[in-house]
């Protein structure tokens, strides 16, 4: 743990802004269509407006951050024409990706998907949330490292990034309709298929879980964002 720690008092200050104003971003303390306080980030964060600044611009380049003519940053929205945008490309990038990755993962990349695997496995029985959200990309981004291909790993990790806001969001409260539980379950069974089939290099069989999965994040996704109806059986009986 020490260790740890070490390593994030060695950052450059601009990249330790933007892992931290990323954080906020992801957990949603700033939430979608708020506006950036430069000032209150560099108090807070006990980081120069230099580095928050340069922090700012990176986050809006990769499209989570916006930018006003004369009011600043503010945090990109989420919509229902930006989430469906989202699954179509993911949906066609991560068969493309898991296709690929079947026939040249190494089998380094291999054993690494099954160590984050496990440590998915055990941050849900922990219930935390963030680190599930953050481990999930990762597992992913090594598939994305294993296709060996620079434009979908560098279209891919957009596309994880903008994920993750998702993914959290749906830890923010608990719906009765949906049962989190089983997700979990179904997500790490996924992964572990996905894993198996690298190792057989059966491409067809992996392109076949990853897009049940895809599937899988969007029906969670869908439960959140879309109101249930059941709700108003206690007010309208029939």
């Amino acid at each position: 743990m020490p260790k740890k720690k070490n390593q994030i008092k060695s950052l450059p200050l601009n990249e330790m802004a933007y892992q931290k104003i990323k954080e906020l971003i992801l957990t949603l303390k700033l939430g979608p269509r708020d506006q950036v306080d430069e000032e209150w980030l560099s108090k807070n964060l006990s980081i120069g407006r230099t580095p928050i600044r340069e922090a700012l611009f990176r986050l809006n380049a990769e499209n989570l951050l916006e930018t006003v003519r004369g009011r600043g940053f503010f945090v990109r929205d989420i919509t229902l024409h930006s989430i469906k945008d989202l699954f179509e490309a993911m949906l066609i990038l991560e068969r493309s990706a898991v296709a690929l990755a079947a026939k040249r993962i190494r089998p380094d990349q291999i054993e690494d998907l099954q160590r984050i695997n496990h440590a998915v496995g055990q941050a849900w029985e922990k219930k935390n949330y963030l680190r599930v959200t953050l481990l999930n990309s990762k597992f992913h981004s090594i598939i994305y490292q294993a296709t060996d291909n620079s434009f979908l790993i560098s279209y891919l990790d957009n596309l994880q990034l903008q994920s993750q806001r998702l993914a959290y969001m749906c830890f923010s409260k608990t719906l009765a309709s949906y049962d989190i539980e089983s997700h979990a379950e179904l997500a790490i069974t996924d992964h572990q298929s996905l894993i198996d089939f690298f190792r057989q290099g059966a491409d067809l069989e992996a392109v076949k879980v990853i897009s049940e999965h895809v599937k899988l994040f969007q029906r969670r996704i869908n439960h959140f964002i879309l109101p249930s109806l059941d709700i108003l059986d206690a007010v309208t009986p029939l």
